[in-house]
């Protein structure tokens, strides 16, 4: 503790406590920890260096740079946004506008897309749908060994996708393809162990449900499928055999009030061994089958 800088209003605890006040009053969730990781961001420190000089002066740049950055969560942007990144399985992760922020139930979905390669050696990955990359480079980081491509509709998300891979120098191969474009396959010696994707799954009619931080912040074509919520389920199902080799293992995530009828898609489309597996919240969230032999 600093006696002498304790009232000090430019001190790193004046500042957290008014940041703390202004977003409580803006209403947004655990305010304390969120003026937290804003001023460490700033600061470029931890929290136990954070706390551990807490009447230290911080300058007048940065005092500028955290209160703006305060306001910008006040007014609803994410906190993700916000700071430019997110952490997916322990990978730092940049977002941006162009792709929707990684959910902690996705990275239950790269576990079970994890679990669907063991015993295979040198896998080919195939992740549709890849937005920021997390799916396909937590893969690539946890397994590897193994060959892994992302395919978006947007040039946008796979720039972030694409500066993501570079920054943590993960070898991933992205392209642009649009899964609604004709006759969507890959030859036979490309053909993919693993099929994983994150679709979008929420109905249009459901827009006005959702949290405005998710509404407004994350891109609409990520998020919702039209008058259909299982219309991506249907084409990645009829897709499969002509991008998985026989036997091969398809991950998917999920609404949880549509997993069982997006699972009885995956059966009607022929595929076998389908499941519907919980996320930690016990929502029914993960589909995994496999391609017929």
């Amino acid at each position: 503790m600093e006696p002498s800088k304790e009232r000090d209003p430019s001190s790193r605890q004046a500042l957290l406590a008014r940041a703390q006040r202004r977003l409580e009053a803006a209403g947004r969730e655990a305010p304390r920890r969120v003026a937290e990781w804003l001023l460490m961001e700033v600061l470029g420190c931890d929290r136990g260096t954070l706390y551990a000089r807490p009447g230290r002066t911080v300058s007048p740049a940065d005092r500028t740079r955290f209160e703006a950055m305060v306001e910008r969560c006040a007014a609803g942007e994410p906190l993700q946004h916000v700071l430019g990144y997110t952490s997916f399985r322990g990978l730092r992760i940049e977002v941006s506008p162009a792709v929707m922020i990684p959910r902690p139930e996705t990275e239950e979905v790269a576990g079970a897309a994890l679990a669907a390669l063991e015993g295979v050696e040198r896998p080919r990955v195939l992740d549709v749908g890849t937005g920021s990359g997390c799916i396909a480079l937590a893969l690539k980081h946890e397994r590897p060994d193994a060959v892994v491509v992302g395919w978006d509709v947007s040039p946008d998300a796979l720039a972030v996708a694409r500066a993501n891979a570079r920054r943590l120098d993960l070898s991933v191969r992205f392209a642009e393809v649009d899964l609604f474009a004709g006759e969507v396959g890959l030859p036979r010696s490309e053909r993919v162990d693993l099929l994983v994707s994150n679709p979008p799954y929420i109905p249009d009619a459901e827009a006005d449900t959702l949290p405005a931080v998710v509404r407004e912040y994350d891109p609409p074509e990520a998020l919702f499928a039209g008058d259909d919520p299982l219309r991506f389920y249907r084409a990645l199902a009829g897709r499969a055999p002509a991008l998985c080799v026989p036997g091969g293992a398809v991950v998917l995530e999920t609404h949880a009030d549509y997993a069982d009828g997006a699972a009885a898609v995956l059966r009607r489309a022929g595929l076998r061994a389908v499941g519907v597996e919980e996320d930690l919240s016990g929502r029914p969230r993960i589909l995994t089958a496999r391609v017929p032999e």
